[in-house]
């Protein structure tokens, strides 16, 4: 009985629904339906309900003429004699072509949405624009693709069967001169680090296998300037739209990783950091190296504290770090 009652509410809802496309205008165009058959039978109607009404009605009267048994046909009209109450029938109808058009009807399976007529091309035809980049190109947007795979998180010690691991550990550990340690950094610092999706922003450095507290790590290698072009250089950068990455040796003299580089440039800012940055002399020559802080594990992500002057509250820059005792701000 219920299943009943609620076929006959679609039903109602479906004959509602369609009452509300009958729009009868005897002055102007609209819709005649007509139906036929065989025999010789035909009825014309305004409307789809008046039409198989004249059918019915004489329904009934052949099978009174025939002394047939009467049989209810209460709940018939026409929407329901075409098939249109049921979902299946409803779901192809609001597909065929020219559906959207009937401004009166409410969809249920196919929203037409009300599409805009297109604007005049000022140009003619968009050929004859010119080219614009909606985004600010970046040569390292592969870097922070989602399909590169960071190295397996864990904290666990490597195997002491790895032989290429350990020399690589003993070329940069602790035990060694500096001058040494630094000439052995650039081949080690390739099997120790890669460039990543970063949860702090954009791209990282991430450890690709153990490091040890107090080893090199890489050089934040680049073009030394003198300071007093920093700001010049940062202008055209921003003009250009490309990232400006740049470190400080001391008062007189800048690293300029901008265009010439490497993977250094991409360590982020942390308030709890795993390494620190050091000035280092080697053959007369200053040089700024990573060092790891504390023990880092494969999967790690690498930062440092950037150290940035403090400044009011209209220039500060947020930290996304998300370390405990992050400080809110960069700077």
């Amino acid at each position: 009985e219920e299943d009943e009652e609620e076929e006959e509410q679609k039903d109602e809802k479906n004959k509602e629904n369609w009452r509300g496309t009958e729009t009868v205008k005897r002055n102007g165009p609209h819709l005649r339906f007509e139906i036929t058959s065989d025999d010789g039978f035909s009825v014309c109607a305004d409307s789809i309900d008046g039409a198989w009404k004249a059918v019915l009605d004489k329904v009934l009267e052949a099978r009174a003429n025939a002394r047939l048994k009467q049989i209810s046909l209460a709940g018939m009209n026409g929407p329901r004699c075409l098939g249109l109450t049921h979902d299946a029938v409803l779901f192809l109808v609001e597909q065929l072509a020219g559906a959207k058009n009937c401004r009166k009807y409410k969809f249920r399976f196919h929203k037409h949405a009300e599409v805009d007529e297109l604007p005049i091309n000022p140009h003619g035809c968009v050929r004859a624009e010119v080219g614009s980049r909606k985004s600010t190109f970046d040569m390292f947007n592969f870097l922070a693709s989602r399909h590169r795979k960071l190295p397996e998180y864990g904290f666990v010690d490597e195997e002491e069967d790895e032989v290429h691991l350990k020399s690589a550990r003993r070329a940069t550990s602790m035990d060694l001169p500096m001058a040494m340690r630094f000439r052995h950094l650039k081949k080690t610092s390739k099997e120790a680090v890669g460039v990543y999706r970063s949860a702090i922003h954009g791209r990282g450095l991430f450890c690709k296998r153990n490091i040890d507290a107090g080893e090199m790590v890489i050089e934040y290698s680049g073009i030394v300037i003198r300071s007093v072009l920093t700001d010049k250089r940062e202008k055209y950068y921003d003009s250009k739209g490309i990232g400006c990455y740049m470190f400080r040796i001391d008062d007189f003299e800048v690293v300029d990783a901008t265009m010439h580089g490497n993977a250094a440039r991409f360590i982020n800012h942390s308030c709890e950091p795993n390494c620190y940055s050091r000035v280092i002399n080697v053959e007369g020559q200053k040089h700024i190296v990573i060092f790891a802080m504390r023990k880092i594990y494969r999967g790690e992500e690498l930062t440092y504290d950037y150290k940035f002057p403090i400044e009011d509250a209209n220039n500060k820059l947020p930290c996304n770090c998300g370390a405990k005792k992050c400080r809110r701000f960069l700077n």
